[in-house]
């Protein structure tokens, strides 16, 4: 029996393995979506940022054609002024070309203000390409590290499933059995260590006497309380 007990741990501690891989494989997936996500919304505030110069360099460009215009029809304005018989038409004319001037110089001025304003995105822009090129490498180094986990934990999947498949053959099938029911039952532990007179599966005290006949792990011995099967590790760590 204290060998089919020691067969019993080791599958106990594969299982649990199994159960472990199987939940990093259910969260991974979700890990690396959320880091997606965090990588994309970092992208969208750089890709806004240059969306908004790339609208001021627009109006920009508008103004200027604007103030080109404008600087045109003084240009003809003024060649007309040699042409005006009267007083009256020139004072008019006059009036014309300080209403273009006025016009222009406050298209100036705009023209102005908008380029401070690109200049100052620019500079915020290169500072915030620089914090967003920062934090997708760490995304990026976060992704690599649970790919290489996943690519690890399929190779300790094969593995544990195939030493499992082995030590199941060599338990007795009544005791395979009943530590199947037990693991189902009991949120997928069927086997527990004592340590100080304690089971380790609902932390109930167990009976002096019975603590003694766990520790020769020479019977089937459970939990009065959880049902469990128990084992003596000895002083070793439960891993």
């Amino acid at each position: 029996m204290k060998e089919q007990l020691e067969l019993l741990w080791e599958l106990q501690r594969i299982d649990l393995s199994l159960k472990k891989i199987r939940e990093e494989r259910e969260r991974f997936p979700r890990e690396i979506k959320k880091l997606d996500e965090r990588e994309n919304i970092e992208k969208e505030k750089i890709q806004k940022e240059r969306e908004k110069i790339e609208a001021l360099e627009k109006e920009r460009r508008q103004k200027e054609r604007h103030l080109s215009s404008e600087q045109e029809k003084i240009k003809r304005a003024e060649g007309r002024m040699f042409e005006v018989k009267t007083n009256k038409e020139y004072q008019a004319l006059l009036s014309e070309i300080e209403a273009i001037k006025e016009a222009s110089s406050r298209q100036e001025e705009e023209i102005l203000q908008i380029l401070e304003e690109i200049d100052e995105l620019k500079k915020d822009l290169s500072k915030r390409e620089k914090e967003v090129t920062a934090t997708i490498e760490k995304i990026e180094k976060e992704k690599r590290k649970i790919q290489e986990k996943m690519e690890q934990d399929d190779g300790l999947w094969k593995e544990q499933k195939e030493r499992r498949e082995a030590l199941s053959k060599q338990l007795k099938s009544d005791l395979f059995k009943l530590y199947d029911t037990l693991k189902e039952k009991r949120q997928g532990i069927g086997v527990v260590n004592v340590k100080k007179e304690t089971c380790q599966g609902c932390f109930v005290n167990i009976p002096p006497q019975m603590f003694i006949e766990v520790q020769k792990n020479n019977s089937l011995i459970r939990c009065p309380n959880c049902n469990r099967i128990l084992y003596w590790e000895g002083d070793r760590k439960s891993k």
